[in-house]
């Protein structure tokens, strides 16, 4: 059983920060003859069965719908490739070396600041077992034995004829050379870029002669993109596998996902699955799983920044800043939501099928969901202590209000005691001289002014102070809760 032919592209997530499309616009490198050439030209992911909007997402023109950019390397010696395929060997650290052909590279640039290095390559007229070995540490960026080998052509000017250089340069290498050219590139771990370690995501096409003896196991081992010698198992195939032709499945994970199609007694069916079929492969299929791996990337990188608003200090002016940040991280995850998130993206039904399979086997519901709660937990967390430390200061604004009522009351009855006993003194010494007719109605007046005020200022202070111990009362326990969160 052999590989009639094996189509690949290994799509490597990065992060980014700044004008990326300015940065690749403007990359340009030195030619033998010391011109500047640029490195990208801009290009775009093709479709023809898509719904409008759908098919805008990664368009080369300009267009609102458009969620990202797409540059195409036009220089493959920026990046440590030979000038062509020939005589190009993939070493893995375990296992055959194998003839590859590096196909393409792309960079996919999204408005969410998140991006794909994409390296497309082709296996041909290799055993089973040995293209997906291939597969297998392609995808394993860590490991420095994992490299390409070949014959550099080099011209010698003495005898003015080309030599035969041996030439090789490892997937890190090539990882960290592509990192350069995008402004803040860093990965989704907490690691420096030369310490990645997680795999990138395998998207592929496997042509086969025949079908493979035990097909369930080795169909879930290439959803996973496990070598052959894994042992996988049987009960995961519906899990894993999505048939969509009587000789065609999809295999798809975490990991990515692969056609796998078998050659049948039919030359027409043949015909079409070599040529046609290859094609929407490398269209309409491959745009939703972009968009699909794009969906999963730009939420995992939300998600992290929602994280950063997570503080176990509780600080009204800081809360109050988080509360805000989150805020914003809502409006971004709403209009992440709208632009790159979409249901039944072709009129043509198992295009839909095929794009409902990613999402699931990637496990898209569950990241949206988890993005929204994170969100709307983040939020509320945060407006909850702002709201009560709002309230406690309200409250505390309140007794100031309250105690300076009590002051101006106590002053006006000071006022109205300094009035009285001015006049009380003059009443009193006409008392005592015997002037009765002195005294007259406006100091009975005075005397029932006085004891009027009196009155209300010593009842409003009793009345004030209870509202001011009730107030106090309800400001306690609103810090205790704001301290106990």
């Amino acid at each position: 059983m052999a590989v009639t032919r094996f189509r690949g592209r290994i799509f490597y997530p990065v992060m980014y920060e700044g004008d990326a499309a300015e940065a690749l616009d403007k990359a340009v490198v030195l030619t033998n003859k010391h011109k500047e050439v640029p490195v990208f030209q801009k290009s775009g992911q093709r479709c023809e069965e898509m719904r409008w909007g759908v098919s805008r997402l990664l368009c080369k023109e300009e267009s609102e719908l458009r969620v990202g950019l797409v540059y195409e390397a036009a220089r493959r010696e920026a990046f440590l490739w030979p000038k062509n395929s020939k005589g190009l060997f993939f070493c893995p650290r375990a296992g055959k070396r194998v003839p590859i052909a590096l196909t393409g590279l792309r960079f996919l640039v999204f408005e969410t600041h998140v991006a794909f290095f994409e390296m497309g390559f082709e296996l041909e007229g290799l055993p089973l077992e040995d293209a997906m070995n291939a597969t297998y540490y392609l995808c394993e960026l860590k490991d420095e034995a994992n490299h390409f080998e070949y014959e550099d052509r080099v011209f010698d000017p003495e005898t003015r004829t080309a030599r035969a250089v041996p030439a090789a340069f490892t997937l890190k290498e090539w990882f960290l050379k592509c990192a350069e050219y995008l402004p803040g590139c860093r990965n989704f771990e907490n690691r420096p870029l030369a310490s990645t370690i997680s795999k990138p995501v395998l998207y592929g096409y496997y042509l086969l002669d025949e079908m493979p003896p035990d097909f369930e196991r080795t169909a879930c081992n290439i959803a996973q993109n496990y070598k052959l010698s894994y042992k996988g198992t049987r009960d995961a195939f519906h899990n894993h596998v999505l048939q969509t032709f009587d000789n065609s499945y999809w295999c798809a994970s975490y990991n990515g996902a692969v056609n796998v199609s078998v050659a049948v007694d039919d030359s027409s069916t043949n015909s079409f699955f070599e040529t046609t079929f290859a094609h929407k492969w490398a269209t309409e299929y491959l745009l939703l799983f972009i968009a699909t791996l794009h969906q999963k990337y730009a939420v995992q990188k939300y998600l992290d920044e929602l994280g950063e608003l997570a503080c176990p200090h509780y600080d009204y002016a800081l809360m109050k800043r988080l509360l805000q940040q989150g805020e914003v991280m809502q409006e971004k995850c709403t209009l992440l939501k709208n632009r790159c998130f979409f249901q039944l993206p072709s009129h043509v039904e198992h295009v839909n099928r095929v794009y409902s399979f990613f999402q699931w086997c990637m496990d898209i519901p569950g990241y949206a969901a988890s993005l929204e709660d994170e969100v709307e937990n983040s939020i509320s967390v945060c407006k909850s202590y702002v709201t009560r430390i709002k309230g406690i200061r309200d409250y505390e604004q309140q007794i100031r209000g309250i105690q300076n009522e009590m002051y101006i009351a106590l002053l006006t009855a000071c006022i109205t005691c300094l009035t009285f006993f001015n006049s009380f003194y003059t009443t009193l010494l006409a008392l005592l001289d015997g002037r009765f007719g002195e005294i007259g109605v406006s100091a009975v007046v005075v005397t029932g002014t006085f004891l009027a005020t009196i009155s209300g200022a010593v009842y409003k202070l009793f009345d004030q102070r209870e509202k001011i111990r009730e107030i106090r009362s309800k400001v306690k326990k609103l810090k205790a809760q704001a301290v106990s969160l």
